[in-house]
């Protein structure tokens, strides 16, 4: 009888381990399409058996496990921080490529060649009014050509200033909500993670690694340490250091809680990509804007100096402009028309000053370093383009590995509706055989029963 009640105590459990099993299963049918869930699985313990000692045996159920795969996780966030970082690049880069293009007859290339072409229509008629006019209100449009791509350099740059703001108070928000967790991960009772705590943490890391490039190492109680680029901490256990964002005319800087710059480890994820614009690529295109309107100015007021206008005065500037900003600052002086010397000293009235203007248009200028004005402008424009195509062909390059990256995870840890079909199916099959064996056991000890005298 008491091999009977033992045996039906084995079965009942067992039916009650197999119950939990299946709410697993479950658990994992409902969050397949939770973002960050990953699949969980229970272990199987057998208890001891020995018919002499009334040990009747069965199993009990074990840990859940989770099929988490730490290293593909770390997989997906590097090419996520690079993903993030050639996108940002290729958006605010896309974004200045027209100020420089090469076929805008109002952009600096257009007004260049207006400039040289008036010029060379002044040669004709070298007293003509309408024609010195002309060129005057060329220069004028040069004068904006150049301070409209500046403007728009600096624009863009404002544009990033305040996006770098925004992206370091939502990478904040993130470390925060990170630091929540670990404290729930510190007080929880069970000796596993919970499966939702774990999910909402990896998803906070794979958001995290779109605005920097992070390294997250699981400490021995479960918490999760957080790190830029391997080295400055953002969070150890529960303690976070806050990042902040200077801007100013000389770019971006990111400073940690204590004031320390770390802008030298700030490197993928829209961050990344911002320091990069900011402190990099827009100071470059701006010091070769600057450069050109300076020399196109001096070059252009240095031989209108050298000759006479139409009273016979020496020949005064066109072109005026702040040095510390060149391009933003550059306009045209007060001169009238008449005062455009377009002659030279040694045949008043003549055209001589004024076809040397007009040849400027394809000399070499020391100042841009043998460039002619308008091809040095075309090697900028197609700097700027080489960026673009490069920033692209990185996008595309690292979209297709940060797609590799999420399959290989998921399908090392994703929660398949197959398999857990099947192991549904095999869950029920023995929990049913263990009813039917608890059936049995039933009828046995009810006739056995029977058979006691009343």
């Amino acid at each position: 009888m008491s091999n009977l009640l033992t045996s039906y105590s084995s079965a009942a459990n067992s039916m009650r381990t197999y119950e939990k099993a299946m709410e697993v299963v479950q658990n994992d049918t409902v969050n397949s399409n939770t973002p960050g869930y990953v699949r969980q699985s229970v272990s199987f313990s057998s208890l001891p058996f020995d018919v002499n000692n009334s040990q009747a045996g069965g199993v009990t159920v074990g840990a859940v496990v989770s099929s988490r795969d730490e290293y593909a996780e770390h997989s997906v966030q590097l090419q996520q921080s690079a993903y993030s970082m050639s996108s940002t690049i290729v958006l605010q880069l896309s974004q200045l490529q027209p100020l420089f293009d090469l076929q805008s007859t109002t952009g600096v290339a257009g007004s260049l060649n207006t400039l040289y072409a008036a010029f060379s229509q002044l040669t004709v008629s070298p007293n003509d009014a309408q024609t010195r006019q002309a060129v005057l209100t060329a220069a004028s449009g040069l004068a904006t050509a150049f301070n409209v791509t500046a403007n728009g350099l600096t624009t863009g740059a404002s544009a990033i200033d305040s996006s770098a703001q925004n992206a370091i108070k939502d990478l904040n928000t993130i470390v925060s909500d990170i630091q929540s967790l670990n404290v729930q991960i510190r007080t929880q009772s069970q000796s596993t993670p919970d499966p939702s705590v774990d999910a909402r943490l990896h998803v906070d890391l794979e958001s995290l690694s779109q605005y920097a490039g992070i390294t997250s190492v699981q400490e021995n109680d479960g918490t999760v340490s957080v790190y830029l680029n391997g080295q400055k901490p953002l969070l150890i256990g529960t303690t976070q250091d806050v990042l902040s964002v200077v801007t100013n005319s000389s770019g971006i800087t990111v400073h940690s809680s204590d004031g320390s710059d770390v802008t030298a480890l700030v490197s993928g994820g829209q961050l990344g990509a911002m320091v990069t614009m900011r402190n990099t690529l827009i100071p470059s295109y701006q010091s070769q804007l600057d450069q050109l309107a300076k020399n196109v100015a001096d070059v252009i007021d240095s031989q209108l100096n050298s000759g006479v206008d139409q009273s016979g005065n020496p020949g005064a500037a066109l072109f005026s402009y702040n040095a510390a900003a060149p391009a933003q600052s550059l306009s045209i002086t007060g001169m009238t028309p008449s005062q455009l010397a377009a002659a030279s000293a040694g045949n008043p009235g003549g055209n001589d000053n004024v076809m040397a203007l007009s040849t400027l248009q394809n000399s070499a200028i020391g100042g841009l370093g043998g460039f002619s004005a308008t091809a040095f402008f075309g090697n900028l424009s197609a700097n700027l383009g080489r960026d673009v195509s490069n920033a692209q062909n990185d996008q595309t390059t690292q979209q297709q590995l940060l797609a590799q990256a999420k399959s290989l995870r998921s399908d090392s840890s994703g929660v398949s509706l197959d398999e857990e079909a099947a192991r549904l199916m095999e869950y029920q099959k023995t929990y049913a055989a263990t009813g039917k064996l608890i059936t049995v056991i039933d009828s046995m000890t009810q006739t056995l029963l029977g058979l006691i005298p009343s």
